[in-house]
């Protein structure tokens, strides 16, 4: 039995639900290095100490650990930290409402979704499948008409 669905279709599996999914956790992902690269210059450059200190103080700070302090901070170095802080907890903000935004919106769902429409699409056989039906379409939809081949054209 020959089918044909017509439909017009964007290219879904080009951009999908997942590669949204991707670029969010890639975005985020990014603004951990940024601010890690950013404590970590602004402690070498404020406080005059070497990379591994400033490393080491960026992650603590950023992960609220609370371990010493390599050195005593300046005044002007206390201010930088305070100013890491937020900017780390704006993004830890921002990651966490993301991922309830994900949770709540189903765009999981939507994924799962997209993965079984995808393999069910890959099970099916003795099918046309016309996808756009603008001028070219049209056309073959014509010649498969006239053709009259058995359960065409639904």
């Amino acid at each position: 039995m020959y089918t044909i669905i017509l439909s017009i279709m964007l290219p879904i599996f080009q951009f999908t639900i997942m590669n949204l999914l991707h670029s969010k956790f890639i975005f985020i992902f990014v603004l951990l290095v940024i601010m890690l690269g950013i404590g970590t210059t602004g402690y070498m450059i404020i406080e005059d100490m070497n990379f591994i200190d400033t490393l080491y103080m960026t992650v603590i700070t950023l992960a609220t650990v609370g371990f010493k302090e390599v050195k005593e901070l300046s005044p002007s170095g206390k201010i930088f930290t305070i100013f890491l802080i937020l900017g780390g907890f704006g993004v830890f903000t921002y990651t966490l409402t993301t991922g309830a935004r994900i949770i709540i919106e189903g765009e999981i769902k939507e994924v799962f979704k997209k993965r079984k429409m995808k393999k069910k699409i890959e099970e099916l056989s003795g099918h046309y499948i016309v996808c756009g039906y603008g001028r070219m379409g049209s056309i073959i939809v014509k010649e498969l008409m006239a053709s009259n081949v058995k359960g065409c054209c639904y």
